[in-house]
């Protein structure tokens, strides 16, 4: 687990407090965004939703990218996604994941230091991975536990098609959001910076429909904590 910085958008969340872009514009009416808990993380719904279903995975401690986490973590992280890709596909399709594994300073990011992988609906007809293959050097693995085999300190973009795919993308550095850019011109959405979104309805309802489809999946209980 890395140390924790100064100041964390989720580890403030996670521990109750109101130093984070969730409270400042829903704590008055809803006390915590989590959807589902596991041992080893959180399922969220992204604020900047661009499109419904929009879900980040966090892990509960502080980690700065994915590839930093212990093999156990990444396992669990593996069983999650699939168990909520495949819950979720019947209302919003299929999905792509991402993380950008910003490990040092002058990788880019969205800045929050706590890694997170975002889980996006889009059809496979607006998928982005020839249009990062075509940018940046690739390389395709097993899963995500490959990650583990990227060495320390070295930053990079992690990517997982609508076909379940897993690739890793290694650019110099990435603008901030760039992924959140990308697919929000592939589904004619203007608003991609979650940091000026302010509230937003479909962030509420993207958590009450998700937890409403989960409460009716019978392998949850594998993934709850």
């Amino acid at each position: 687990m890395d140390t924790q910085p100064r100041h964390c958008e989720f580890c403030d969340e996670f521990s109750g407090g109101t130093r984070n872009s969730f409270a400042e514009h829903y704590h008055d009416e809803q006390g915590g965004r989590t959807i589902l808990e596991t041992n080893g993380f959180k399922v969220v719904p992204s604020l900047g939703q661009i499109v419904r279903g929009y879900l980040l995975l966090i892990p509960r401690d502080h980690y700065c990218a994915l590839a930093d986490l212990p093999a156990e973590l990444l396992w669990e992280l593996e069983q999650l996604k699939k168990m909520l890709v495949g819950s979720l596909r019947s209302k919003y399709g299929d999905y792509v994941l991402f993380e950008h594994g910003a490990r040092t300073e002058n990788s880019g990011g969205c800045g929050i230091s706590h890694a997170h992988l975002h889980a996006v609906p889009l059809s496979a007809e607006k998928d982005l991975l020839q249009t990062l293959r075509a940018s940046f050097r690739h390389q395709q693995i097993s899963g995500i536990s490959g990650l583990r085999g990227i060495p320390t300190g070295c930053s990079y973009l992690y990517y997982e098609d609508v076909r379940g795919d897993c690739h890793v993308f290694y650019p110099t550095f990435l603008p901030s959001q760039y992924m959140r850019r990308l697919i929000a011109e592939r589904l004619g959405v203007e608003n991609w910076d979650w940091r000026i979104r302010g509230r937003e309805d479909s962030v509420l309802v993207t958590g009450a429909d998700v937890s409403r489809i989960l409460r009716d999946v019978p392998m949850i209980s594998a993934c709850e904590k």
